[in-house]
């Protein structure tokens, strides 16, 4: 029986929706097309869950993949409950793996051998394995460290997570991961990788911590299913266990991330995995226009691998794709840019657009266009936030604080401000620590403070003004705001901006106290740290500021404008030369395409050249197949005719295309 608050709940939504919402009798896949309200069905559902099924708030466990759709997803729930609720376990998996690792630290200790004080981040990941390389005689321009980065990264997700055993990994990765590895456990770090492989590690290896954590939750729902990666799937299946209490929204037909490890099939065979399951399928889309919608639904069809569904939108037909068929590559950035003029004219500010490309080399074509007209924008990417100079330095302060024996905080801020140590002061002051009997950082630092690390004259003044600076960062570790203004203070960090930057010093100390809007835990300066590496440009986006947007298609993915230029639409740069001739790959391309159309609201264009110069070479790759799925009805095409320069290039060397 439906109470009034529950009728009251799913009165706003379609039929469909509140099938969804409503429907608890066991496990249940919900196809979610694009703009069809997957977030409001999901903070919903979690509603539906607390007040009509009597489930406590902190036992259900909500899991998506962005910092900012997590944050979006936990103040509407608490809008719909009208409460203030604590403890949401809401957040991404790799926060979810964070929080289950601090929770279980002691069986992390007992069973893996491991104690994490931090997470490094991409950067430092980099650091580190460009470091190895050097020790190891490891020639970087034959082995890219990038490539080495994500090998070690799919040798331990493709790994046997019971063993914590790599799957078989080619020299020379093999012995650069066997180091790497070491490393951070002598250090007490661990990577994102981590943060999904020990929680699998230990609940495969201890039974009664596994019944423990599925006693924490009665439901369990995960947003974006279709681009979980297997540790990920493991996770939930070993959560949910036999009585799985779950729901996922996905849709097979955005899943764009197979090159990182996220695996389509699970989506695909949820139906085979969790017996008894039902379907819910969301079609009706309420973000973009008719015209946009078939145009999108003309490309994607053109897929095998998929679940049927057709959007569909009761908004108008709106404007036609407007296709524009270039000369080159300067025409088609110059119209981008004055369309971008016309639009503004009309009334749509700047931040109502978008540019998206699918090789980020591109974007240097259209800022310059940008420039020329004198239109603000910004790059938005995917990586991590905090690659700032001030930012890292302060983080890397924290992170000493805690974890003495973090090696690059120790070389990145221990002379910073200057203090008497020198490079070779800094490596014996990480022997020294390497050395050091105790495992609590208090302790390390008040003997160091007192003993000067074995250094003498300046450099043990130094070390030992250093080591007084971290223990009174520890004892102010559950005070934020505190450790901050110490170090920026106390420590003379905001003098040391004054001296490297003294006009931009103020807005280089305005981004260390952003910090504290970005992370706001509740966990101390340890939690802090570890959420800090998770956070990336997306999370920080100022929606609100008067600036076009320029981003790749796959940064582009949860985010939506009312204008969008989709550029650069040619054979071997959309759909990438890399995937042309894998099926798979190729379809993955067409969902990227139809991913990046239904991020449109209003306006969509479409942009191809003839020729175009990229990465120094001219070349001619004809347009794009997308193009022409796209049904007549849809589009209106504007060919600019031949290009009148003679074509000056040949093949690129495709060794040298990014994705």
């Amino acid at each position: 029986m439906i109470t009034t608050a529950g009728r009251k709940l799913i009165a706003s939504l379609n039929e469909t929706q509140a099938e969804a919402v409503s429907n608890c009798s066991g496990p249940l896949l919900v196809l979610a097309g694009a703009g069809s309200g997957k977030t409001r069905v999901l903070t919903h559902k979690f509603a539906w869950l607390v007040s009509e099924m009597g489930v406590a708030p902190s036992s259900i466990l909500a899991v998506t993949f962005t910092n900012k759709a997590a944050r979006e997803m936990q103040g509407r729930v608490r809008k719909l409950l009208d409460t203030d609720l604590k403890g949401l376990d809401i957040g991404t998996f790799h926060s979810f793996g964070l929080r289950f690792l601090i929770r279980n630290s002691k069986d992390l200790q007992r069973i893996a051998g491991r104690k994490i004080s931090t997470i490094i981040d991409r950067s430092d990941v980099r650091s580190l394995v460009k470091g190895i390389m050097k020790d190891l005689d490891i020639d970087q321009k034959r082995f890219e460290p990038g490539w080495v980065i994500e090998s070690i990264s799919r040798g331990k997700v493709e790994g046997d997570q019971k063993l914590l055993i790599p799957r078989v990994l080619e020299y020379p990765v093999d012995s650069i991961f066997q180091k790497y590895q070491q490393i951070l456990i002598r250090q007490g770090s661990a990577d994102f990788d981590d943060l999904l492989v020990l929680p699998l590690h230990l609940m495969l290896n201890d039974r009664e911590l596994l019944n423990r954590e599925r006693e924490r939750f009665e439901w369990i729902l995960v947003d974006e299913y279709q681009d979980v990666n297997r540790p990920q799937y493991m996770l939930l299946k070993l959560l949910a266990g036999d009585d799985a209490h779950i729901m996922v929204v996905g849709d097979p037909d955005q899943s764009i991330y197979g090159w990182r490890g996220a695996d389509m099939n699970m989506i695909l065979n949820f139906e085979k995995d969790f017996p008894r399951s039902r379907v819910v399928i969301l079609e009706q889309n309420y973000r973009s226009t008719s015209n946009i919608l078939g145009a999108a639904n003309g490309v994607i069809r053109n897929n095998s691998r998929r679940k049927p569904k057709k959007l569909w939108t009761s908004r108008a037909n709106g404007e036609k794709i407007h296709v524009l068929l270039a000369r080159n590559e300067r025409e088609e950035a110059a119209f981008v840019a004055g369309e971008i003029m016309r639009l503004r004219e009309t009334g749509y500010p700047f931040k109502d657009i978008a540019i998206l490309y699918r090789i980020n080399a591109m974007s240097r074509l259209y800022e310059e266009a940008l420039l020329r007209n004198d239109i603000p924008y910004r790059i938005v990417r995917g990586t991590a936030f905090y690659e700032r100079r001030e930012v890292k330095d302060v983080i890397a302060f924290m992170r000493l604080a805690v974890n003495p024996f973090d090696s690059a905080a120790l070389e990145r801020i221990g002379n910073v401000p200057t203090r008497g140590l020198g490079k070779k002061s800094l490596e014996k002051t990480g022997e020294y620590i390497d050395r050091n009997p105790s495992i609590f950082a208090e302790m390390i630092w008040k003997e160091i403070s007192q003993s000067g690390a074995g250094l003498a004259g300046k450099a043990k003044q130094g070390v030992c003004e250093l080591a007084v600076h971290m223990g009174r960062i520890l004892e102010r570790r559950t005070d934020i705001p505190s450790v901050i203004d110490y170090i920026m203070l106390e420590m003379s960090y905001e003098d040391e901006l004054g001296k490297f930057d003294p006009e931009g010093w103020r807005e280089r100390a305005e981004n260390v106290r952003e910090l504290l809007s970005v992370i706001t835990s509740e966990g101390g300066l340890e939690t802090m740290l570890a959420e800090i590496a998770l956070v990336t440009d997306l999370d920080i986006m100022d929606e609100d500021t008067e600036r076009v947007s320029l981003m790749s298609l796959h940064a582009a993915k949860g985010l939506e404008f009312p204008a969008i230029f989709l550029a650069g639409l040619e054979e071997t740069i959309f759909p990438h030369y890399r995937c042309m001739d894998d099926p798979d790959n190729l379809e993955e391309e067409r969902r990227l395409c139809y991913v990046g159309m239904t991020r449109a609201e209003e306006r969509l264009y479409m942009t191809a050249a003839r020729s175009r110069v990229l990465f120094g070479m001219t070349q001619r790759n004809g347009f794009s197949r997308f193009l022409w799925e796209i049904p007549d009805e849809f589009k209106s095409t504007e060919d600019r005719g031949e290009e009148e320069s003679s074509f000056a290039g040949g093949w690129p060397n495709r060794r040298r295309w990014g994705w």
